[in-house]
């Protein structure tokens, strides 16, 4: 099986490194603005969200609203440097061997992943995916939560990460260096891990980079990420649902 290194033919030169960096953050900052209003505006007067850190409603309004403005933003970056938005983004269809090599790939990896939990004796669901689940659930927000986590999440994230950053930082002769610097990034925002969680994610985040750097399609590690997230629901609803 072979994989296709070329990486789309660029109409021009895109953003440069710092430039990217700034693009980027400013589009985290107006998701965040953006999620917090319309948050704020749903809550009203309701009283029946739980205090919670990680309450499951919060966390899906909270991505539901975000990614959209994060993905616009970075849209109207790619514009300005007169590509399509699909094509900064790399988000062209993989081929089919791509699709299982990068599925059986994916597979393994939560196996592995799964593995190194009980071994090290965790809980394969961390508690905070339950105190997510369970929220949601009394809430009535389990379908929003669901959709957030392994649709909306992984799109947003792939654009940003491997799409979008990617682009600006991935230099001829600099791909690997690179890989590493967006997979450490991608696993220091997910603070809600333990030291071997985040250690789990940027290893995903290598392999992601690396299926980025190899078949030239962000789509590609789109589909990995929704089954990595499609995962992790399957054995939080387990472990409500059944185990507790």
């Amino acid at each position: 099986m072979s994989f296709s290194t070329d990486h789309d033919p660029a109409p021009a030169q895109p953003w440069g490194i710092p430039a990217t960096i700034a693009w980027l953050l400013f589009a985290f900052l107006a998701s965040v603005v953006v999620a917090t209003a319309v948050f704020a505006a749903w809550q009203g007067d309701r009283t029946s969200i739980r205090p919670s850190t990680y309450d499951g409603v919060m966390i899906a309004i909270g991505a539901l609203a975000s990614i959209p403005v994060q993905v616009a933003v970075l849209a109207f970056a790619a514009r300005l440097r007169r590509w399509t938005p699909a094509g900064y983004f790399a988000l062209n269809i993989p081929k089919r061997s791509e699709i299982v090599f990068a599925v059986l790939c994916t597979v393994g990896l939560m196996i592995v992943f799964d593995g190194l939990m009980v071994v090290s004796g965790r809980d394969l669901v961390p508690s905070f995916q339950v105190e997510a689940y369970q929220s949601a659930k009394e809430a009535g927000w389990l379908l929003g939560l669901m959709l957030a986590i392994v649709v909306v999440a992984p799109v947003g994230e792939e654009i940003a990460f491997r799409g979008f950053l990617y682009r600006g930082l991935v230099r001829p002769g600099y791909e690997r260096l690179s890989i590493v610097v967006i997979s450490l990034a991608w696993a220091l925002l997910h603070i809600q891990y333990d030291w071997l969680g985040m250690a789990q994610i940027f290893a995903a985040g290598l392999t992601l980079g690396w299926f980025r750097w190899a078949s030239g399609s962000t789509t590609l590690t789109v589909i990995m990420h929704v089954l990595i997230n499609f995962e992790a629901m399957v054995e939080t609803a387990i472990k409500v649902e059944w185990l507790s």
